[in-house]
C-alpha cells in the first residue's frame, strides 16, 4: 500500500509518499480500499503537532475517506464485502488502504458517488453537530455562519436553509458570498468589503439566535454582541489564526451561551450518535436537500499541494484527494 507521512512536525512540505506492507486487520475492525480521502484545516494542525490529536511522527494526517469494503473482521456483524462506505478517523487517512473500527465506518447510498461521499463526514456532520445538537435551531430563527465559504460553512448553510431559519452567511469575496447564496443563504456579508458589524446590524436588527464560528477573531467578537435572549454561539474552529476573548458579561446579559464542538471525538466517544446523525444526513441527501461542493480534486501524492492550497483560502467548497 502506499501512504502520505510526517516523518517530523512542520508544514505540508514536510509530506512524502511511502510504499509500505498493508495493517493487519482485527476482528472488530474492517479493510478498506481507500478511494477518496477529505481534505481539513485539521490536518494542517496534527502535522504541526498543534491539534487535539498529537500522534509522534512519522504517521499520516486525514480524518475522513471513501472506498470499499475488502475484508471483514471475524466479529463485524454490521457491515459485509463490496459495501460502499465512508470512513472516520483520529488521523491516518491519507493512504490507499485502512484497516479501522467497524463502529467508525457507514455505508453510503447508491446515489452517492465516492469523491461527494469523502467530502461528506467532517464537513455535514460538523454542521449537523453545530446546527442540531448545540444550536438547537428552530424555523424562523437567525442564524450567522462565519466562514460560510469553506466545507463545513457551506454545508452549515444547507442545513440552516433545511430547519427554515433565515441564514446570513459570511464570507471573504463577492464570489463566495455568491456561492452561499447558491447554498440557500438568505444574506451574504464579505467581511473584506464591508464593515461586518455595521452589515450585521442591518441584516439582524432584532439580534441573532445562533452564531456558528470557523474563524474566531474580531468578527467573533461582533457577532456575540449581537445574540439574542437565550442566543447560543457555537465555537468550531480558528482558522483565521486567533482565539476570541469571549466577555462573560455580554452571556450574562442576554442569559446567552457560548459552547464548544469538538465533533471528531464523538465518533469515538459516542460513534451511535454519529451513526444517527449520518442516517438523517444521508435521508435528506437522497431528498436533495443537501448539495456537497467540490472545490479541487488533488491526488494523494500532491497532498502537500491540497494542503497549501486549504491554507491559501483561495477555495470554496471542499478539497478532496483522489488515490486512483
Amino acid at each position: 500500500m502506499k501512504r502520505m507521512i510526517v516523518n517530523k512536525y512542520g508544514g505540508p512540505e514536510n509530506l512524502v509518499l511511502e510504499k509500505c506492507d498493508p495493517p493487519t486487520i482485527k476482528e472488530l475492525s474492517v479493510r478498506i480500499k481507500i478511494e477518496n480521502i477529505g481534505v481539513n484545516f485539521a490536518d494542517t494542525l496534527i502535522i504541526r503537532g498543534r491539534y487535539q490529536e498529537r500522534p509522534r511522527p512519522p504517521f499520516s494526517p486525514g480524518l475522513e475517506l471513501s472506498g470499499t469494503i475488502i475484508e471483514i473482521g471475524s466479529k463485524v456483524k454490521s457491515l459485509k464485502l463490496n459495501d460502499r462506505v465512508v470512513g472516520i478517523a483520529k488521523y491516518g487517512s491519507y493512504c490507499d488502504e485502512i484497516v479501522m473500527p467497524a463502529e467508525n465506518v457507514y455505508t453510503i447510498p447508491d446515489s452517492m458517488d465516492f469523491i461527494t461521499a469523502a467530502s461528506f463526514p467532517v464537513a455535514y456532520g460538523t454542521a449537523f453537530g453545530a446546527i442540531d445538537w448545540k444550536g438547537k435551531l428552530k424555523k424562523n430563527q437567525t442564524c450567522l455562519i462565519l466562514g460560510a465559504a469553506g466545507g463545513v460553512g457551506l454545508a452549515a448553510v444547507e442545513l440552516a436553509k433545511a430547519y427554515g431559519a433565515n441564514t446570513i452567511a459570511a464570507a471573504g469575496s463577492s464570489e463566495k458570498c455568491e456561492t452561499c447564496i447558491l447554498h440557500g443563504a438568505n444574506n451574504t456579508i464579505n467581511y473584506n468589503d464591508e464593515v461586518f458589524r455595521h452589515s450585521l446590524k442591518k441584516l439582524a436588527p432584532e439580534g441573532v439566535n445562533l452564531v456558528i464560528d470557523m474563524i474566531g477573531g474580531e468578527t467573533a467578537d461582533d457577532a456575540i454582541k449581537t445574540l439574542t435572549w437565550e442566543g447560543k454561539f457555537v465555537i468550531i474552529g480558528f482558522a483565521g489564526g486567533k482565539i476570541p476573548k469571549i466577555p462573560a458579561n455580554r452571556l450574562l446579559l442576554k442569559s446567552s451561551s457560548a459552547i464548544g464542538l469538538y465533533w471528531g471525538q464523538y465518533a469515538f466517544i459516542n460513534p451511535s450518535l454519529i451513526g444517527d446523525s449520518f442516517s438523517k444526513l444521508m435521508r435528506m441527501y437522497e431528498e436533495k436537500k443537501l448539495k456537497p461542493k467540490i472545490g479541487k480534486i488533488f491526488k494523494l501524492e500532491e497532498a502537500s499541494d491540497a494542503l497549501n492550497f486549504l491554507l491559501s483560502r483561495s477555495n470554496t467548497g471542499k478539497i478532496v484527494l483522489s488515490c486512483n
